[in-house]
């Protein structure tokens, strides 16, 4: 009997070593898979607004552009700006459409628990205006 016992917990402790190995391994594979995805927020990245730099607007991704988001858009600065004034400032669009009649020039960003996938530039004729109330039309985000 004592020895049936001693087998019994062996595969017992094994069972559970096993099993706590398995789902280590699991959970590891889990948070690297929603990091990589942009379902877990990455820890290490910062995601604090800073102030808009042209330059590290064109080399950044989306997550440095959507810290300097805040600064761009209270700032104004693409308001009555031409098209190629906003191409030295921001780069080429990542996205272009058309929103009632005029022309929408979207940069693909990222804030943290924001809808907001897209920093819009909308044109009206030859001048631009970013995110703003023009003449009663709303530059808009638009979701793919």
């Amino acid at each position: 009997m004592k020895k049936n016992m001693r087998k019994f917990m062996k595969r017992i402790s094994n069972f559970s070593l096993k099993t706590t190995i398995n789902l280590c391994v699991v959970l590891t594979l889990v948070l690297f898979v929603g990091l990589g995805c942009g379902i877990v927020k990455n820890p290490f990245r910062d995601y604090s607004h800073k102030p808009f730099n042209s330059q590290e607007w064109r080399a950044g991704d989306t997550v440095e552009r959507g810290r300097m988001i805040k600064d761009l858009y209270g700032s104004r600065d693409l308001d009555g700006e031409s098209r190629e004034s906003v191409v030295e400032m921001l780069g080429e669009p990542d996205k272009k459409s058309e929103v009632e009649a005029r022309e929408v020039w979207l940069y693909r960003i990222y804030i943290p628990q924001s809808p907001m996938k897209y920093f819009p530039v909308s044109f009206e004729g030859r001048k631009a205006f970013g995110g703003r109330d023009k003449g009663g039309t709303r530059s808009m985000v638009v979701e793919e």
